[in-house]
């Protein structure tokens, strides 16, 4: 993302603010999407609005550990008609990203994060979640958490518009970051 693009788009969004909220949904196993369903059938979650999902499924973490995929193409099949695109290409929009593992205390649950742009340009008042998505190219498996990733064109550039976007008032002031690594 370049400068001028992160310059005007900033101009754009300066009458704007986000709305974010986070939203913690219990089931059953990595295709139990009943919680999810309900929320939807009730107008408390808007499918248009969703931006990521973190899940937390119950196999093992390993590299058998098929439970993640699974999930992740269930939210698939279930976002793809209220997005108007096909499955495959959810994931264009809504960042996925599963976890697998839930052994001894955890549980199996997604936590669905939404944005929502408001009127009203940010305030410099408390400080507030907000929400930027954007992909890279697709890195190799022995690319991942090695510099090559860090030093991927546009990764770092990629960082710094999205927070700019996000109408942070103060720069600087992004304290975590989700990258999300897709199965190939």
């Amino acid at each position: 993302m370049s400068e001028a693009s992160i310059d005007a788009a900033r101009r754009i969004t300066s009458a704007r603010r986000q709305h974010v909220e986070v939203i913690r949904i219990d089931c059953n196993g990595p295709g139990d999407l009943s919680g999810v369903r309900a929320l939807i059938e009730s107008g408390d979650l808007v499918p248009a609005e969703i931006v990521a999902v973190m899940g937390k499924t119950e196999g093992n973490g390993c590299v058998n550990d098929h439970t993640r995929e699974y999930a992740a193409a269930m939210w698939c099949q279930l976002l793809a008609p209220y997005l108007d695109c096909p499955p495959d290409r959810v994931e264009q929009r809504v960042a996925l990203v599963m976890s697998g593992g839930t052994e001894g205390v955890l549980s199996p649950h997604f936590t669905v994060f939404t944005r929502r742009w408001v009127d009203g340009a940010a305030t410099h008042g408390p400080k507030r979640l907000v929400i930027g998505t954007a992909s890279t190219r697709d890195f190799a498996p022995e690319e991942v958490g090695r510099v090559a990733l860090r030093r991927c064109p546009g990764t770092v550039e990629f960082a710094r518009g999205q927070v700019s976007l996000a109408s942070a008032p103060q720069q600087g002031r992004c304290h975590f970051a989700v990258a999300m690594c897709r199965h190939q």
